[in-house]
């Protein structure tokens, strides 16, 4: 473009209104004029701000990276916006990255000429201001999970209605007691929420308030500025007319409640369709996320240890080869199940507490069964009567079972089991814990008293039944212990009274039992030993598989309530699982708030989960 152009498009432009000409004409004679071809970058997000650009021809997309590192598409603008002025009126760096979609004819304006531009007309100076608030307020909207399900043109209007605050560290947002007249976000800086001995530290990303604003409660935590913060915040009544209008939003905001304070969700869900509320809730269950594979790992690496070793001690005669392949056969079934087990899980836990759980069952439950099994076993001569040869193998399995669930018991008590997959994966680690110690003591007690093959013929029997053995049948169990006494999240078992989930515990129990007395039975025929031990393990792991098939669901139902699908959210930058720092679980990569404490998941710096 020549001057006598750029200086006709400039006197055109409605913020340069009422500019005198001659500074209009020094503006078009400083001005530089630059042409981005498609698809090259204006502005790349977090670099410096020294200049912005005034588009003159074609169309941009403004786009920005969420905490966890989503690409999402804040805005397209034409001929006529300006863009990168955000930087310049705050005063940091770039916010989002600039694209050209097609070719681009802008104007750049640097630091120096856009200040004097701002002096020379208050009305551009005041329109970059509120254009700056709304873009800012909108791309921070745009970036939290809880609006992604409101259209981005509407968006825009609650951008108008939030308010930013700044407040400084040290200062008490909330007390407890006081009334909660606005939903809180954290935009940058942290906050210490405290509440009856318990403490959370919230960053960018997380928000508070939904609990009293969706209850009416006055506050039972008060919250602390740990550093100076910037918060955006979204009075009640706006807050009330978005849940009345987005059934989506409402429905997020309540599954956040259930995982925050799901003792508060019955009186909340009382005032609307329950049903409406559970159907949210299991709705596209067909488009379960895959299972994860890295259970073949255990099976190939144990396998091969455990294959190569017996060669050895039966060819070697070595105590130390036959302790190595000792503990390697207790170990290859059992860690090679709980591997699966735990692979099938959406939101999973870290290692150390699955090897905790397995460790401390073998630990403690082996002595207490063993214990209780000396006192409570009777001859066959003296069982009662009504129970004959079923004795024995009742007390077993009733014994060995409630044993196993001990330590799982203290994992529910403490609230660390909110989902059903949580209470499958935990008591197939306790049952598996149980079978190593038990299949190590058998074969060292084989080893003792008769010869290497014994050992390895016990170990490899044991090491083939152990998917049909106590790793079901515990996760059976603790499925109905769940069910029966956890405070968890699942509306559907929330809304059974107390008796009818006693009944589902007793039920579960009573099969987990069963299946386990029917497998120590001593039966009249090898074959016909055979023929049970196939119809149990196959009913044991076809009720498991079921299981498992729900407790997914229902995982993916709270996963996909929380963080809703994003057409405009693009794909994540990590295809490793996201940490939560809030309460140390996983969650996918496409998540932005985690599943089992509601705390906002951030990818660590470098672009690290």
């Amino acid at each position: 473009m020549d001057l006598e152009a750029v200086e006709k498009w400039l006197r055109q432009h409605p913020l340069l209104q009422g500019i005198p000409d001659p500074e209009i004409e020094m503006v078009a004679r400083t001005i530089e004029v630059h042409t981005f071809e498609p698809e090259s970058y204006l502005f790349v997000e977090n670099d410096p701000s020294s200049d912005c650009y005034i588009l003159v021809q074609g169309r941009v997309r403004v786009t920005s990276r969420n905490l966890v590192g989503q690409t999402l598409t804040l805005a397209e603008l034409g001929a006529g916006e300006i863009v990168g002025e955000m930087g310049l009126i705050r005063r940091e760096p770039r916010s989002a990255s600039i694209v050209a979609m097609e070719q681009v004819v802008a104007f750049r304006l640097d630091y120096s000429l856009f200040e004097r531009l701002a002096d020379l007309s208050p009305l551009f100076y005041q329109s970059m201001l509120v254009n700056v608030r709304l873009r800012y307020i909108h791309s921070l909207l745009r970036k939290a999970t809880i609006w992604s399900t409101i259209p981005d043109s509407e968006l825009r209007g609650i951008a108008e209605i939030s308010q930013l605050e700044t407040v400084k560290q040290g200062h008490t947002i909330v007390r407890q007691g006081e009334a909660i007249t606005s939903l809180y976000m954290i935009n940058s800086g942290s906050v210490e929420i405290r509440s009856k001995g318990k403490h959370a530290v919230l960053r960018e990303g997380d928000f508070f308030g939904e609990t009293e604003l969706l209850t009416d409660l006055p506050a039972f935590y008060q919250v602390k500025a740990l550093e100076d913060c910037e918060l955006l915040t979204l009075d009640q009544s706006f807050f009330e007319s978005i849940l009345t209008y987005y059934k989506p939003v409402k429905h997020q905001l309540l599954t956040m409640l259930s995982i925050r304070n799901p003792a508060l969700l019955k009186s909340v869900t009382a005032s609307y369709n329950p049903e409406e509320f559970k159907q949210a809730e299991q709705e596209k269950q067909d488009q379960l996320p895959q299972v994860k594979d890295k259970w073949i790992a255990y099976l190939l690496w144990l396998g091969c240890g455990f294959v190569g070793l017996s060669f050895l001690a039966f060819f070697v005669s070595n105590l130390g080869i036959k302790i190595a392949v000792l503990l390697m056969g207790g170990l290859f079934g059992p860690v090679t199940f709980v591997a699966y087990v735990r692979n099938q899980q959406i939101l999973g836990y870290r290692g150390y507490r699955l090897a905790m759980i397995f460790l401390l069952t073998g630990l403690v439950a082996i002595p207490a069964a063993f214990a209780l099994e000396k006192l409570w076993m009777v001859a066959p001569s003296v069982a009662p009567p009504f129970l004959g040869s079923f004795y024995n193998p009742i007390i077993v399995a009733i014994v060995e079972e409630g044993c196993k669930l001990l330590v799982f018991f203290i994992l529910l008590r403490s609230n660390q089991v909110r989902f059903l997959m949580d209470a499958i994966v935990f008591g197939a680690a306790a049952g598996m814990g149980f079978a190593a110690i038990e299949s190590i003591l058998y074969g060292w007690t084989n080893l003792q008293t008769d010869s290497s093959l014994s050992m390895l013929v016990v170990l490899w029997v044991r090491t083939l039944l152990s998917p049909f053995g106590h790793g079901t049948w515990t996760a059976i169990a603790a499925v109905g212990l769940w069910m029966g006494l956890a405070k968890h999240t699942a509306l559907h078992i929330q809304q059974r009274n107390r008796w009818a989930r006693i009944g589902m515990f007793l039920g579960f129990f009573a099969v987990s039992i069963s299946l386990h007395t029917l497998w120590n039975y001593s039966y009249s025929s090898g074959s016909l030993r055979l023929l049970a031990m196939g119809a149990i393990g196959a009913i044991g792991i076809g009720l498991l598989l079921g299981l498992i098939r729900r407790g997914r669901q229902l995982e993916f139902g709270t996963l996909r309530a929380l963080n809703p699908e994003d057409t405009r959210v693009g794909a994540s930058s990590s295809h490793a699982d996201l940490l939560c720092t809030g309460c140390g679980t996983y969650s996918p990569p496409s998540s932005r708030y985690c599943t089992r404490c509601g705390q906002a998941l951030r990818i660590r710096a470098g672009g690290k989960p």
